[in-house]
């Protein structure tokens, strides 16, 4: 990449997401919020776009972050996404250079770390023509899930998009926004080999993207198989105060206005019945934990499908899940795009 020394402004990046960052990740709840005791309050306090939690340095580096793209189907119809390919950082690392990428989830006894040393000894050996695409989850900037596109494309040596989490687009329809502008991407590129992974509510998106192109593989980490009761497990876990005034009923009727002001169908939303219908990924994956008490494994046995295959992932809450931080999902996860 010409003149890639000059975008990558240092050579180890290292993230640390501690407890009260992540509560961005979750929905909150707050006095104020309660006091007010208007459900189109909360509601917006909800769907609003989260806050950036990274610095500049990291969105400005191509060599971090990848290229933020705008694509345009027509002069209305356009979509926001980072492209990361692994010719980004060829030429840098092949000049003897090193980029270290370091993830860090603050677990509740002890912190958990993802680390990655990027070389020119561990370069892809064939850059093939595939495509992977990210639906990332709801609450948190995206731009957190480059890091692991980075990392997927320089271990696989495909280009990644890494889409807008779904209350990133100006109106929040559970990331449904601007597919059809994707599909068009896609053609245009010429892509043929294309494989999608989803995280939580990102899997709404991902799902009906499937239904719109030939899929080679999805893959989906702890998939919101139901909004209200995600809202309501969330809300329990995160502020269970101030939820337990609430109540269960009124967090649902919050949901309830959400998904009226989404204008999305709830046929949409149906993960679990969308996922025994026959997939248009030619192989789904999906995992799930038994400590995920937003995405429960148990709740997922209920699938029906000889191309949905599960694997449950042993004591890892939802953050963790998300965040790729066990070292056996994400081997597994490379041998399924490897195979």
């Amino acid at each position: 990449m010409k003149g890639s020394q000059a975008l990558i402004n240092q050579k180890n990046f290292s993230l640390k997401i501690k407890g009260t960052l992540m509560r961005l990740y979750i929905l909150i709840i707050s006095l104020v919020i309660f006091l007010s005791g208007c459900q189109s309050y909360i509601a917006y306090q909800i769907t609003k776009p989260p806050q950036k939690v990274l610095p500049k340095e990291f969105e400005s580096s191509i060599a971090l972050s990848g290229v933020q793209t705008h694509y345009c189907s027509s002069e209305v119809d356009c979509l926001d996404f980072r492209f990361i390919s692994p010719k980004d950082i060829e030429s840098y690392l092949l000049d003897g250079n090193t980029l270290s990428l370091s993830l860090i989830v603050e677990g509740s006894t002890e912190d958990e770390v993802f680390e990655y040393q990027l070389t020119s000894d561990n370069l892809p050996n064939n850059q093939n023509s595939g495509l992977l695409i990210i639906f990332p989850g709801y609450g948190v900037d995206s731009l957190i899930y480059t890091m692991q596109a980075r990392w997927l494309s320089h271990v696989t040596g495909k280009n990644v998009i890494v889409m807008p989490a779904s209350n990133q687009y100006e109106k929040f329809r559970f990331g449904l926004n601007s597919l059809d502008v994707l599909v068009n991407y896609v053609n245009k590129e010429n892509y043929t080999d294309i494989s999608l992974i989803s995280y939580s509510m990102g899997a709404i998106a991902g799902v009906e993207f499937a239904s719109k192109l030939n899929i080679s593989k999805h893959i989906l980490y702890a998939p919101m198989i139901n909004f209200e009761a995600a809202l309501t497990t969330i809300a329990n876990l995160s502020h269970p105060i101030y939820s337990k005034l609430l109540g269960d009923d009124y967090l649902n009727e919050v949901a309830a206005k959400i998904i009226e002001k989404s204008g999305v169908p709830l046929t949409k939303l149906d993960i679990l019945n969308n996922l025994n219908k026959t997939p248009h990924a030619r192989q789904t994956y999906i995992f799930s934990s038994n400590a995920d008490k937003v995405s429960p494994y148990n709740r997922l046995l209920t699938l029906n499908n000889s191309k949905v295959s599960m694997y449950e992932v042993k004591d890892l809450n939802h953050i963790e899940m998300v965040s790729l931080i066990s070292t056996q999902q994400r081997n597994v996860l490379l041998s399924l795009l490897d195979g």
